[in-house]
């Protein structure tokens, strides 16, 4: 079976990239399997530091992290609800799917699995200090995948101020 593969990141996702891999998939006559990232480890260590130097106690920390996890999952399946839709109004088979080990690893393994035509991965614009410290799942993927990367760029909010301020004069 052919297979588009769309990854949906925790910190969230772009209509342009739910389009793109739809599209593909539906000029392919593939199937598009969404795979939204959920990310509840990262909440806990947050939550973990700011006990440990005492900004919080363990219960509100719990409680909070809990409450993360649940905004996570919500996110979740309105990204796949919006990816599903699309692939509907295109008459392209959609198949969901939660990994709750949000590794490039994990990825990688499920790329090996799946062995998708082309992955689509979102990619926020990252300010200039920041990329010589951080590296995206989008540029670890599109180095190690054995498969064709799609990386679709989003802008920041500050940039589309920018962008929508000067369409406005």
């Amino acid at each position: 079976m052919k297979r588009v593969l769309l990854v949906l990141p925790y910190a969230g996702f772009s209509g342009a990239s739910i389009d793109q891999a739809v599209k593909r998939a539906g000029k392919e006559k593939a199937t598009l399997t969404a795979l939204y990232l959920l990310e509840g480890g990262a909440a806990a260590s947050v939550f973990d530091k700011f006990s440990d130097i005492g900004f919080m106690g363990d219960r509100p920390a719990e409680d909070l992290s809990k409450i993360v996890m649940k905004e996570s999952r919500q996110r979740g399946y309105e990204a796949l609800g919006k990816a599903q839709i699309k692939a509907m109004e295109e008459g392209v088979d959609f198949e969901p799917l939660v990994e709750e080990e949000p590794t490039v690893e994990k990825v990688l393994s499920l790329i090996e699995k799946m062995d998708p035509s082309v992955v689509f991965v979102l990619k926020r614009k990252q300010r200039a200090f920041l990329k010589y410290f951080t590296r995206s799942l989008a540029d670890e993927l599109s180095e190690r995948a054995s498969v064709e990367v799609a990386v679709i760029i989003e802008e920041g909010e500050q940039e589309k101020e920018n962008a929508d301020a000067k369409n406005m004069d």
